[in-house]
């Protein structure tokens, strides 16, 4: 697992897209021009078989809009999910990994798709990370234990919870979740 390192002034992150190109669409508008970061906690592609199909599910479209979001200078780092299959690592442009670490204005942060969260909390309070990243339950959540952060988006196509569809943004101040028209939902400082 190798280190990328960031100093850019936000970051937006997302999970479990499922295919949804208007998904995709809403959370870069909510980000901004100014995020060229994005972290994608898995389930980019496809669907599942336990989860309904999204509205705006045109997967094609997504995978042309991640490729393009790259093309166009854009970083975007993603977490192998579930439901992501081999398939998906051919055709997208961005690397898939199991394990996403990156340092970001002096934050260590770890991603994984969060389907074995033991094993993300386990690695996350071992290597003192600021901050972990995970998706998989469709629910947003800001948790503090210890010295980490552990950060669930929630889904910006099928939420689970009580929340809508949602993303968070990371700046200087703290991490927010928001619904993907603006509300905020969540807050909490570094």
């Amino acid at each position: 697992m190798s280190v990328v390192t960031i100093d850019d002034k936000k970051i937006g992150v997302l999970s479990d897209t499922h295919g949804s190109f208007p998904a995709w669409q809403k959370a870069l508008a909510l980000f901004g021009p100014e995020v060229r970061t994005v972290l994608h906690a898995g389930d980019v592609l496809y669907h599942g078989p336990r989860n309904s199909i999204p509205g705006g599910y045109t997967p094609a479209d997504l995978l042309e809009a991640i490729n393009g979001f790259q093309r166009d200078g854009g970083r975007l780092l993603l977490a192998e999910g579930n439901c992501d299959a081999a398939v998906d690592r051919m055709v997208l442009d961005p690397e898939m990994e199991k394990y996403v670490s990156l340092v970001w204005r002096g934050k260590k942060i770890l991603m994984m798709h969060g389907d074995n969260f033991p094993l993300l909390r386990e690695m996350a309070l071992h290597n003192g990370v600021d901050l972990a990243i995970s998706g998989h339950t469709h629910v947003g959540s800001l948790v503090r234990e210890g010295g980490v952060i552990f950060l669930n988006p929630g889904s910006t196509t099928i939420p689970k919870g009580r929340d809508p569809e949602s993303a968070a943004l990371l700046d200087d101040e703290g991490i927010r979740i928001m619904t993907l028209d603006g509300g905020e939902l969540h807050f909490e400082r570094w």
